[in-house]
């Protein structure tokens, strides 16, 4: 079985995050290379502090990812994970005011 790692999207900040335990502590990290990866028990124990956590209203929809260990930390084997974990495949504009609309952009015609 492939190891794999727990997400969710916070629902304060609206992120993709990963699920990690450290000292029977959970907490949750925008960076795939610091969730703690498991099978068996230790997935199972994973789960049970996801579900916590949608219980208490920190993320919403979580579920789980195969990961491979990579020279970093972990990678994702999908490329639908890997954009979810690094973000864009397309370089944005640096200044946001680049990307802005003006009101007057926004009336309905």
């Amino acid at each position: 079985m492939a190891l794999q790692v727990y997400t969710a999207s916070l629902l304060k900040e609206g992120l993709v995050a990963y699920l990690c335990l450290e000292d029977g502590a959970s907490s949750w990290t925008s960076d795939i290379r610091g969730a703690t990866a498991g099978d068996g028990d230790l997935l199972e124990t994973l789960k049970i502090a996801a579900e916590k956590a949608e219980r208490d209203n920190l993320i919403i929809a979580p579920y789980v990812v195969d990961v491979l260990e990579a020279e970093n930390g972990w990678k994702a084997t999908t490329k639908r994970e890997q954009i979810r974990a690094d973000g864009p495949t397309i370089a944005l504009p640096r200044d946001a005011s680049a990307a802005s609309t003006t009101d007057e952009g926004r009336k309905a015609a």
